[in-house]
């Protein structure tokens, strides 16, 4: 596994072919994506152990990366959550004077609240879009009623450049709308942890399936020890696989592996 100095390094350098949209894996709903015109996001990025405070939960692997060490675009929030919102990861971001904070308006204020200049958040609830460089930002449906913190204006994302589209879920229930805002992306980055108000793995399975995406790709584990998920969590990501190849699939799964670039054209993923 590379040391976060050096996954950085590579993200910073990668160049991106155009018709190409490149992926890093940073465990849990954390993804860094980078496009042809040099444009770098995170979506999700929980990069602290500031969930060891509220929940008593530590996290099971280092960060990948260091918030303090990159230099994004902007930072993506699917909601408040904190393994979602990182609050440790917040003000270290923001000392990139570049990098914006986009999400729903609950992500705006909890942003804000760290000292942000609200001038570098954008708002967005289900519809809206926003341009970060050459990506477009589409913010998408999802439901996520978890109990101990609501958050009803949780979203989930397309992100898309020059025709390659990715799905990232956030957290999320099924929800046949999330069908109707995205079928026929690229790839589908859906939750698959069957807990705290998210799909199990075969729900995830059947939304990818009827999503049509060309690349199914489960995630939203990884990060804290197994047991840590709760009870009924479901984390394999073999079964995943399984139970979409069962429904008779419509493209193709993928596995992630932490830190490794991944890259997808517009026919799905390229070897």
């Amino acid at each position: 596994m590379k040391s976060a100095h050096e996954l950085w390094q590579e993200i910073d350098a990668r160049e991106v072919a155009e018709g190409t949209l490149v992926v890093w894996w940073l465990y849990q709903a954390g993804i860094v994506v980078k496009s042809p015109g040099g444009a770098m996001i995170a979506i999700d990025p929980y990069l602290s152990d500031s969930v060891l405070r509220s929940y008593n939960i530590p996290r099971n692997v280092p960060a990948p990366i260091d918030p303090a060490e990159v230099r994004l675009d902007a930072v993506l929030a699917s909601h408040s959550h904190q393994d979602h919102l990182d609050p440790d990861s917040i003000v270290p971001f923001a000392a990139h004077p570049g990098t914006r904070f986009v999400g729903p308006p609950m992500v705006a204020a909890r942003v804000a609240k760290e000292g942000v200049d609200p001038a570098r958040t954008v708002p967005l609830t289900r519809g809206d879009r926003t341009a970060i460089g050459d990506l477009e930002v589409r913010a998408v449906a999802a439901r996520h009623p978890f109990a101990p913190e609501p958050v009803p204006d949780a979203v989930g994302y397309v992100v898309e450049a020059g025709g390659v589209s990715l799905y990232h879920s956030g957290d999320t229930e099924y929800d046949a709308e999330i069908v109707r805002d995205a079928t026929g992306v690229t790839a589908a980055f859906i939750s698959m942890n069957g807990t705290a108000g998210n799909m199990n793995v075969h729900e995830a399975a059947l939304l990818a399936w009827r999503m049509r995406a060309r690349v199914a790709i489960p995630f939203h584990y990884g990060l804290w020890a197994d047991s840590a998920y709760g009870e009924g969590a479901t984390l394999d990501p073999a079964v995943f696989v399984d139970t979409y190849n069962r429904l008779g699939p419509v493209g193709r799964t993928h596995v992630l592996a932490p830190g490794a670039g991944i890259v997808f054209g517009p026919k799905g993923l390229m070897a």
